[in-house]
């Protein structure tokens, strides 16, 4: 994680799923990644995978504080 849970809270906000195409087969494969800014702010975004390849990609704004 990048962020120290004993430390912050956050909140994901909204999320948002734009899909290319619909998947095939068993397996899907996120590749996530989260962005922090400097103003109590993130990202977290992820790219989607199938057996085939991309099929579409997340984001969440995020909302960051830390614990008092």
């Amino acid at each position: 994680a990048i962020l120290d849970y004993r430390k912050y809270l956050f909140v994901n906000s909204d999320l948002t799923i734009n899909v290319l195409r619909q998947p095939t087969g068993e397996w899907i494969c996120i590749e996530a990644q989260t962005l922090l800014g400097p103003q109590s702010g993130g990202l977290a975004e992820a790219r989607i995978y199938d057996e085939q390849g991309l099929i579409g990609r997340s984001t969440q704004s995020l909302v960051i504080r830390p614990r008092e």
